[in-house]
């Protein structure tokens, strides 16, 4: 369970944590595959982030491959982002499979990494990125957008499998959850019935162990997302959507990673000229964070600049 010190700071929220995970093979010189089976590694590179930007909490998990690979699907991991090979066919164990999800080793990898953090950063806020149903479903079955609707039942069979995830990391200790979903393609009545079955567990899960969930989408629709507010309470709008997006509860916004390479007066001035400086002031944001992972190739010298300059900008008005 969260600590009463961590409440406090979650309740305040204007918390900035940036994506940084897999960006920690290239601090380690290894390759991304190799680093993500060492949880000693992964631990200790996190910890030494934090210890260097100060940020208000880190990153435990964020392999977006890690459910379908360990559902049965094979990832060409020397890519970035990593490129998931849907299933030949629909396993008939695979509800077997999803009740022993966390004995697979890269869950139980990020559940390990999740506990030691707790140890070595017990003041820093852990935050869990783990695959929403409907990209797990895309990436086990190689299908996308209207097509994935057409079989509620395979759809929600993902959504225990991300349920499943979920609720070992907050066993485990987690403070924040993201759930990383793909674009919802249509919002008709039943579509959002059925994706809200998906989600209603999820979060309900998460309360319950006292972590905050958001839903986060790689590709931000124009369609009205309150739609879901009754079941996701919290979801993380770009920069560039804030001042289009109905006011709720956990207000959450991403800046791109292209960003964080800009020289600091031209990262003051995009954070100033949007809806983002208003709800600094008064004290309605949630969560500052970027819109995906901090790539390995990122230039170095250039990430640790904008991270500081963003950094020092949201403490200044808060």
């Amino acid at each position: 369970m969260t600590s009463r010190a961590k409440k406090d700071r979650l309740r305040k929220g204007n918390l900035f944590i940036p994506l940084i995970f897999s960006f920690g093979a290239a601090l380690e010189d290894m390759a991304l595959d190799d680093f993500l089976q060492d949880p000693t590694k992964i631990s200790n590179t996190m910890r030494l982030i934090q210890n260097h930007f100060q940020g208000d909490g880190t990153v435990c998990c964020a392999d977006h491959t890690v459910l379908a690979r360990t559902l049965g699907c094979n990832a060409e991991m020397g890519k970035y982002p990593p490129l998931v090979k849907p299933l030949s066919a629909w396993p008939a164990d695979l509800e077997q499979r999803i009740q022993a999800l966390s004995h697979g080793v890269g869950v139980a990898i990020a559940l390990e990494v999740t506990r030691r953090l707790n140890i070595l950063l017990p003041e820093a806020i852990l935050v869990g990125m783990i695959t929403g149903p409907i990209k797990l479903l895309a990436q086990l079955t190689g299908e996308s957008g209207e097509a994935l609707v057409q079989r509620p039942e395979r759809l929600a069979t993902a959504g225990r499998a991300t349920l499943t995830f979920a609720k070992a990391l907050g066993e485990a200790g987690i403070d924040i959850l993201i759930v990383l979903d793909e674009q919802i393609p249509s919002l008709t009545d039943q579509y959002v019935k059925t994706v809200s079955r998906c989600y209603t567990p999820i979060w309900n899960t998460a309360k319950f162990y006292e972590v905050v969930p958001l839903l986060m989408l790689e590709d931000f629709p124009a369609q009205d997302t309150t739609r879901f507010a009754p079941v996701v309470d919290g979801v993380v709008v770009p920069i560039d959507a804030v001042q289009s997006r109905k006011r709720g509860r956990n207000l959450s916004v991403s800046l791109p990673v292209s960003l964080l390479e800009e020289k600091p007066e031209a990262i003051e001035r995009a954070l100033v000229g949007t809806a983002i400086f208003d709800d600094l002031v008064s004290e309605k944001l949630f969560l500052v964070t970027t819109e995906g992972e901090i790539p390995p190739h990122i230039n170095k010298e250039h990430m640790i600049r904008g991270i500081q300059t963003i950094r020092d900008f949201l403490r200044s008005r808060c």
